[in-house]
């Protein structure tokens, strides 16, 4: 077991997770948190690209294909493509892709675990998995 994968499995602290305003209340964090418990739990910022801008119909960017590129105890790389969008887009292209990556970003990292029970909710059990698989391996 790798020490990085549970620390990143680990659960967000209650007090980085807000609600979204309007109509669809969600749990979130914060890019900048995410960013920083990412680069702490890592050691080092992971690498990402933005491979693809994905266009509205009249050309209006909407959204990203980011990829990320982690690794995990320098033993474990692990590529990621994830689909970011923008929430509200505006007119101004620079902005709107400014906020898919910030998505993408998110939903990366959860991809390796950090914040996925902001997804699971109450069957979040990936921290204990983890825990029990490393209580298991220590015990042979």
């Amino acid at each position: 077991m790798t020490t990085q994968l549970q620390a990143l499995a680990k659960r967000i602290p209650k007090s980085y997770i807000k609600q979204k305003p309007g109509g669809f209340a969600a749990d979130y964090v914060s890019h900048a948190d995410i960013q920083q418990m990412l680069i702490a739990k890592l050691g080092v910022p992971p690498s990402q690209e933005i491979t693809q801008i994905i266009r509205s119909a009249d050309g209006q960017a909407q959204g990203v294909v980011l990829r990320m590129v982690f690794n995990i105890d320098g033993q474990h790389t692990v590529v990621i493509d994830e689909v970011g969008e923008c929430e509200r887009p505006g007119q101004n292209e620079g902005l709107n892709v400014k906020n898919a990556v910030s998505d993408a970003v998110k939903r990366c990292a959860m991809r390796i675990g950090l914040g996925l029970e902001l997804w699971c909710q109450e069957t979040y059990v990936l921290d204990k998995a983890l825990a029990t698989k490393e209580e298991d391996s220590n015990a042979e």
